[in-house]
């Protein structure tokens, strides 16, 4: 199972390779080295690098934040695994992240498929790894949404809150009320506007909850642009390797990444 471990919100990377299935714990030890307190409940370090208070471990199970540790966590040979060591101030829970993309919607935290919802192209996509899907979207469960910044917020009530409420949803990129495309930034500890950006990849859940339904939102300034990046998305997977979310440039470039911000 891949295992991907960094630091800083996913731009120093840390160790990355195949575990064995078993706890996470365990799975992260084939490998690199994970140091635990608490009887083996609490993860202190790992590769060689200590959480000091300011900075922790966090961890997502097929692109899905795990609500217990890791000792309790079971993984198999079909599930994915990011640690990732930052500060959380501001952004205490990111329920789901698009890192394991098209998890987590082919594969929950509980390795179960259920059936997706999807707006086009990302349907496309979830298909072709193996997830049953219908088109549209709908406005509850496991979803797919792609659309301009103003029909999303008329349309789905998850993105309508999540919008309201970043901190709440998990958000660490997304279009505001009035178009504009913000970043959240965790060293500053505030949310930034990106200029030049048209469009946003993030993940949150129904319920801002780990055990909620995940719910993947491609939104753009406009719908064309939504389009564009949800197209190019199905087309390049790996753009959302070790990232919360991403910001979209008009010719498809990487404007900004969640919890670092703006990219130079």
């Amino acid at each position: 199972m891949p295992i991907a471990v960094t630091a800083d919100w996913g731009t120093v990377a840390i160790a990355d390779g195949a575990g064995t299935p078993g706890s996470v714990v365990s799975a992260t030890r084939g490998v690199t080295k994970i140091a635990t307190t608490y009887g083996g409940r609490y993860v202190s370090s790992i590769g060689g690098k200590a959480g000091d208070g300011t900075r922790d471990w966090i961890f997502w199970i097929n692109g899905i934040e795990a609500s217990v540790g890791a000792a309790d966590v079971k993984v198999s040979a079909q599930d994915s695994v990011w640690w990732d060591l930052h500060s959380w101030p501001g952004r205490v829970h990111v329920p789901a992240v698009i890192a394991s993309w098209p998890m987590p919607l082919t594969r929950g935290i509980t390795g179960q498929s259920p059936p997706v919802t999807a707006d086009a192209p990302l349907a496309t996509g979830l298909r072709k790894a193996g997830a049953t899907v219908t088109l549209p979207a709908a406005t509850s469960g496991p979803r797919a949404l792609v659309g301009g910044g103003a029909v999303l917020l008329e349309r789905d009530p998850t993105w309508r809150a999540a919008v309201a409420n970043p901190t709440a949803a998990g958000l660490t990129a997304w279009v505001d009320r009035r178009g504009r495309v913000r970043v959240w930034d965790a060293q500053a500890q505030k949310a930034r506007r990106v200029p030049g950006a048209v469009a946003v990849i993030v993940a949150t859940t129904d319920g801002f909850g780990a055990s909620d339904p995940p719910v993947v939102v491609v939104v753009g300034v406009t719908p064309e642009t939504a389009m564009a990046a949800a197209q190019y998305l199905v087309q390049h997977p790996e753009i959302t390797r070790h990232t919360t979310a991403l910001c979209l440039g008009p010719d498809n470039q990487i404007a900004c990444v969640g919890g670092v911000g703006l990219v130079q």
